[in-house]
């Protein structure tokens, strides 16, 4: 399919991936409180605006059993926690949608689906500086297969968005020697001659903006090197606004109304929201995501503080770089959508 075969990055660029509107920019990862263990806390609801559209999102942990540490050591008793997806999940699935650009995926309008080892998504991850284990793999991978995302919100033409799936709607697991798909024996996994191998497909969202030609081109390697949730939030959100990033059209937003909508959100002392926003900000300069950034005080109307901060930001060559490959991407998709049309 030719709108399939653009998504697809060549080997020259194998640094970049691609992002997916509406999906790449929710709050779809916990970055605290990741493991629960109250009933009442299974669920995790997340809800701020889009593009000027309200969204809703509703997270569902995953029961596990975990082993119980005591004084940081890990002992041989159990106890059922509830997870959610998080850091580990999104590399995991950031790693999963890079495969999804190279040859070893398959795609139509209902699904989008990708092939891979259990080594090869260890030696994809490690390259990115993640280091994980076979039996981490396999659990970032079942979290994101049983945990549930509610998605609801509008696109910018007003079409209604309402989706409960998981993150990854299928996925099967099995090993080189045709052993049990449902459960891979850790001392086999470890091995990596095993090649427990494996197929997903990703979440619905992905294939309908592929579907749609509604994509655009990032630097994966940046995003994967940024260990700040929020810089990776930021990072994402600029690769797909900022469509006119050069030295002289600098990228500008408010702190409350950026992170409101990330999956930190607000805290209640803006000092703290200043600090923290400037410690993302600092990683996207050290790791050359941004080349600058200037922050102005909105102070409040009576007393002392602040009331909002606004930031601007300068981009890097390479960003411009990848924008500027963006936008022939995309010239080119808007060719073949034209020509598809009028077949």
């Amino acid at each position: 399919m030719p709108l399939f075969s653009a998504y697809q990055i060549t080997l020259d660029d194998n640094e970049l991936g691609n992002l997916v509107s509406i999906y790449d920019a929710l709050p779809r990862f916990a970055w605290s409180g990741k493991t629960v263990r109250a009933v009442a806390e299974m669920t995790m609801v997340k809800e701020g605006t889009i593009n000027g559209e309200n969204f809703r999102i509703i997270l569902k942990a995953v029961h596990l059993q975990k082993r119980l540490k005591v004084n940081g050591k890990v002992t041989k008793q159990v106890e059922a926690v509830g997870v959610f997806p998080g850091a580990r999940e999104e590399f995991v699935e950031e790693a999963l949608r890079k495969f999804s650009t190279q040859g070893n995926s398959k795609f139509n309008e209902a699904e989008c689906s990708v092939q891979f080892s259990l080594y090869e998504l260890q030696k994809e991850l490690q390259s990115q500086k993640h280091t994980y284990t076979y039996a981490e793999l396999r659990e970032a991978l079942n979290i994101l297969s049983e945990s549930s995302l509610t998605i609801q919100t509008r696109t910018a033409d007003g079409e209604v968005i309402d989706i409960k799936s998981t993150y990854l709607p299928f996925l099967a697991i099995r090993s080189k020697n045709k052993k049990s798909s449902a459960y891979i024996d850790p001392a086999d996994s470890d091995d990596p001659e095993s090649a427990v191998q494996c197929k997903a497909v990703l979440h619905p969202l992905i294939s309908r903006s592929i579907s749609n030609g509604d994509y655009r081109l990032y630097q994966y390697a940046t995003s994967m090197g940024l260990t700040n949730g929020i810089a990776r939030v930021l990072f994402r959100m600029l690769s797909f606004k900022w469509r006119n990033a050069s030295p002289s059209h600098p990228f500008t937003f408010s702190l409350i109304e950026f992170l409101s909508n990330t999956a930190r959100g607000l805290s209640d002392r803006m000092p703290e929201d200043f600090r923290q926003m400037n410690i993302a900000l600092d990683q996207l300069v050290k790791e050359k995501a941004i080349e600058r950034y200037e922050s102005t005080k909105i102070p409040k109307p009576r007393g002392k503080g602040a009331l909002d901060y606004t930031y601007k930001l300068w981009p890097t060559n390479e960003f411009v770089t990848t924008i500027v490959k963006g936008h022939r991407a995309q010239s080119r998709r808007e060719v073949q959508m034209i020509a598809n049309r009028t077949r």
